[in-house]
């Protein structure tokens, strides 16, 4: 979501934002400050096992409480917000019903968006508030753990395929969860065959020392002429584009779990690493994911 600027015929503070609703600067900034608490919310309603109770059909909050066992106007304040927000949805006798993002956020609903809210809400919260810290040195206050690795795209197993040319790279480095990717999308595993080739991703989930360590390693194993692949997301050179990967590259600044690059950013850590950048190919409608392509000298 982007704050409304001025264009021609807005009002001054005026704009249009999400879903193509004109509001003000002050109401898109009334909006985002109200996000915590809304996080906090949905996060709640979501342990209780409340999007889950409402999704086959309205209930009342008494009986929410009741099943859920917790306080009923405890609940029914909580309900209240999330129907303010557009999350429940009033029938208009007492009840509160289901609705699209409900329904994202219920125990067995596809997609990472539950598992996401949860670690906001826990793990990650006393993280964000050392961001001033990190802007300030440059290193994360607090460091979750695990590698935070993200998975690519289904969409670049395709345009992984057709940039190794029917080939089977020779060698795949990255992140574990990225080999897993690798095997799910069926795109071929390690083999042999002219001219060498690897494929790798989850570099992102690693800071410049770590990913470069990485791509020297593949540079020294692969032969003169060999290629290498990346598939990571890569940030706009303009810093007034792509909002949702700019902040999910602060999260990565404030809690400790590697950093994204502009494609300039990871032509010069191939380069550290004796490898010559060649091209990226951009995988269209994935937010900014690509598939990026090196190679070794012949000398």
């Amino acid at each position: 979501m982007r704050p409304p600027g001025r264009h021609p015929g807005a009002a001054h503070g005026g704009g249009v934002g999400w879903a193509g609703r004109t509001r003000t600067a002050a109401g898109w900034l009334e909006q985002t400050l109200a996000g915590p608490a809304l996080v906090q919310a949905l996060a709640a309603a979501a342990r209780l096992g409340i999007f889950d109770l409402v999704r086959d059909q309205p209930r009342s909050a008494l009986l929410l409480a009741s099943t859920a066992g917790v306080h009923p106007e405890g609940l029914a304040r909580l309900l209240r917000a999330l129907a303010a927000a557009g999350v429940l949805a009033p029938t208009g006798d007492g009840r509160f019903g289901p609705t699209p993002v409900s329904d994202l956020l219920c125990r067995d609903a596809r997609g990472p968006h539950r598992e996401r809210l949860l670690a906001l809400a826990n793990l990650e919260w006393d993280g964000w508030a050392g961001l001033l810290q990190a802007v300030e040195t440059g290193r994360p206050a607090h460091v979750l753990p695990g590698a935070d690795e993200e998975l690519p795209p289904g969409a670049a197993a395709g345009v992984l395929r057709r940039a190794l040319g029917g080939a089977a790279p020779a060698m795949v480095f990255g992140g574990e969860r990225f080999r897993a990717w690798l095997a799910a999308e069926q795109v071929p595993g390690p083999g042999a065959g002219p001219p060498a080739c690897a494929a790798g991703g989850g570099l992102s989930a690693r800071d410049d020392a770590g990913a470069l360590a990485e791509l020297a390693a593949v540079h020294a194993a692969l032969p003169p002429g060999g290629r290498v692949l990346l598939v990571e997301p890569v940030l706009s050179a303009d810093p007034a584009a792509g909002l949702d990967l700019a902040l999910r590259d602060l999260r990565r600044l404030a809690l400790g779990a590697g950093r994204y690059r502009t494609a300039e950013e990871w032509q010069r850590l191939l380069e550290r690493a004796g490898l010559r950048f060649e091209e990226l190919q951009p995988v269209r409608g994935a937010g900014g994911w690509a598939v990026l392509t090196a190679s070794r000298g012949l000398v």
